[in-house]
């Protein structure tokens, strides 16, 4: 069912395209059964998410943003060495680049370090540093 959605959108992209493109030249386009092939260029991230990209071509930035996006923006560290079998200073040197971009921010609810998306911080976080 997933697949047959993204077959039909990917389908209405080509023909959009292919009717902007050959507008000078006349005739119907054929339809084809063939499925086109998937070019992630067209999709979103958050179709890419819902269809599914190979984890093993996404750069480490993007799999740790992808296991915020599924988990609503807020992350444990520990989760997310159970998702990706990292070593803790592999994540530690990811997260640290990631923070320095600011795409996400890092901090310490007890005991437990927790990671989360801009904009996804507990109310009050960073209140402190706008002034």
């Amino acid at each position: 069912m997933v697949f047959d959605a993204l077959r039909a959108r990917l389908s209405s992209l080509r023909r959009s395209s292919t009717d902007e493109s050959d507008a000078d030249e006349s005739g119907p386009t054929p339809d084809t059964d063939s499925s086109p092939a998937v070019d992630d260029e067209t999709l979103s991230y958050a179709e890419q998410l819902e269809y599914g990209v190979d984890e093993r071509d996404l750069p480490d930035e993007d799999k740790i943003l992808r296991l915020l996006v599924k988990r609503g923006g807020r992350v444990d560290q520990s989760t997310i060495l159970d998702e990706t079998d990292w070593s803790q200073d592999h994540l530690e040197d990811v997260i640290d680049r990631m923070e320095a971009d600011d795409q996400i921010s890092a901090i310490t609810v007890g005991r437990k370090r927790v990671i989360c998306r801009r904009g996804f911080e507990p109310k009050g976080y960073r209140s402190h540093l706008n002034e």
